[in-house]
């Protein structure tokens, strides 16, 4: 039976009650023993697994239990397991896949069960909290840094410097936080995956997809063991070079040809965007928004109980470009601003927030402390960090400066990972890396993918001709089977290949209308 007829047949949610029996006798697999879940998915099983604590104490016998979370083939006979990062860092992966299992299953050709764990530092694995309760990291961390200031605000900019320093301050007199973020590390995560590859896998062998802070992970593994890498596709790619060594500046050089990309887009589809009328060319209604900005920096409105600054504006515009199926929205709330329609921009804004689109507050310090202990850098003053700043608002005018709050907390940062990765990632994979990089992507260019390949031998960079953050935000039946080919029979893509999409930014499509034409999920329709 082919994967389509299989999938059609499954309908891809893996709950029908004939694969519940099947679930009940393979719980046990190898080092595993898979079990109910609780999350309300069907069909998902989940396991824990125990791994040594701290991976340079080869003498101790302090130990660690991963939560880990396994969502079956749908295909017999099955070809392993596919091991699953989504980003961060500090994002607990396990929900993500249970509540995306069926896109992923379609994605990954039913061949493969596909596996996620909470990494170190998240959810409840050693949980990098610096803080009792949730007022305390708002008086701290959240209100103290919703206000991103530019180099031309120094004394805002100084203030922000010296809060970071505060936060650090906190973070390393925390009781027990200093042993625990040394713990949390990339390369401790790197052995983690492998700890859990020998344990549900006969072969041995790592078949991995990461997606943004994910793929610095995978680039991680794959230097440190790269005779045991089988399948490892990066997609959204965070350059590891500076990830460890210096600052994300690289990180938002695509930002603004994006927006002005999506500014593009806009003003030819004007019926399905609110800004596609205002203007006739791109960069009259690129000025108009940077006015915009500019105007609230000096003067905020406010709606209700809403402050609308330059600051809330551009964090909204930042999350609101991860996705085309937000840019409808983005649009409408812009175009509500510049029409002085506070409470329409206010209505959308804290949507995005109820929705979990834009992050206001983490739920810990995770992201914090697993980058920066991660990174080696010099002790320096804040007078010497300003050219770190200057570059990243030269890298992007739009949002370069929401870059500042890390690199500031990285530098005043005291709590290092017991062990960091120190290779320059020049390795040769068992089999050869595919790496997917999105023609415009506000978060990872694809200039890092570009740069993480020149270091893997064989690698390849399949370059995703859409819009937003990762290859999954934007469909396209190319990339779709090249990903396909990639996990199914190894197949890498010719050097050079661009995959366009199959639909444009502002149509109201998702990858899923793709995978239900290529006929890799059931369509809704037809099953109604």
């Amino acid at each position: 039976m082919s994967f389509k007829s299989v999938v059609l047949h499954a309908s891809l949610l893996i709950g029908a009650s004939a694969s519940a029996s099947k679930r009940l006798e393979s719980r046990q697999a190898n080092g595993v023993t898979w079990g109910d879940c609780e999350f309300e998915a069907p069909g998902l099983q989940c396991a824990n697994l125990t791994v040594p604590l701290d991976y340079t104490a080869p003498e101790s016998d302090a130990t660690l239990d991963l939560q880990l979370l396994r969502v079956p083939a749908v295909t017999e006979p099955k070809k392993g397991s596919i091991l699953f990062n989504f980003g961060g860092p500090g994002f607990a992966s396990r929900g993500t896949l249970a509540a995306l299992a069926a896109r992923f299953l379609a994605l990954t050709g039913g061949e493969y069960d596909l596996v996620a764990h909470d990494p170190r530092g998240t959810g409840t694995t050693l949980t990098a909290s610096c803080f009792n309760t949730t007022a305390e990291r708002q008086q701290f961390v959240t209100v103290p840094m919703s206000v991103v200031p530019s180099t031309e605000d120094e004394l805002a900019l100084g203030r922000l410097y010296g809060q970071t320093d505060v936060v650090a301050n906190i973070c390393n007199g925390f009781p027990g936080f200093a042993e625990r973020g040394s713990l949390i590390g990339t390369a401790f995560g790197a052995r983690d995956l492998m700890q859990i590859v020998d344990a549900i896998e006969d072969d041995g062998l790592l078949r991995y997809w990461g997606i943004s802070y994910g793929t610095a992970l995978g680039a991680t593994v794959a230097a440190m063991f790269p005779d045991r890498i089988d399948r490892i596709v990066i997609d959204g790619v965070l350059n590891p070079h500076q990830y460890f060594n210096s600052y994300e500046i690289e990180a938002w050089a695509d930002t603004d040809r994006t927006f002005f990309n999506i500014l593009v887009e806009c003003l030819k589809a004007p019926d399905l965007c609110a800004l596609g009328s205002r203007r006739t060319n791109a960069k009259d209604l690129e000025k108009d928004i940077y006015n915009l900005i500019d105007d609230l920096r000096e003067e905020p409105l406010v709606s209700g109980t809403t402050l609308i600054d330059s600051s809330a504006v551009l964090t909204f515009i930042r999350f609101a470009q991860y996705s085309p199926e937000t840019y409808p929205a983005m649009a409408t709330a812009l175009e509500a601003l510049l029409a002085g329609n506070t409470t329409e921009f206010a209505r959308i804004y804290n949507n995005f927030i109820d929705l979990g689109l834009i992050l206001t507050l983490t739920p810990d310090e995770s992201p914090f402390a697993i980058t920066c202990g991660d990174k080696e850098l010099p002790e320096q003053t804040f007078s010497e960090t300003a050219p770190v700043f200057e570059a990243l608002e030269e890298e992007s005018r739009l949002l370069g400066s929401h870059g500042h709050i890390l690199a500031a907390i990285c530098q005043n940062w005291d709590i290092q990972a017991k062990e960091r990765y120190t290779g320059n990632f020049e390795a040769t994979t068992r089999h050869p890396m595919l790496i997917i990089g999105n023609t415009f992507d506000p978060a990872t260019p694809l200039r890092s993918a570009q740069n993480v390949s020149a270091s893997f031998e064989g690698s390849v960079v399949l370059e995703h001709g859409g819009f937003g953050h990762g290859s999954t935000s934007h469909g396209s039946a190319c990339t779709i089977n090249a990903i396909h080919n990639y996990f199914s029979n190894g197949t890498l893509p010719e050097p050079g290949t661009i995959c366009e999409v199959d639909y444009a930014p502002f149509e109201p499509a998702t990858i899923d209308n793709v995978l239900i034409e290529l006929g890799y999920l059931p369509d809704p329709a037809e099953e109604a």
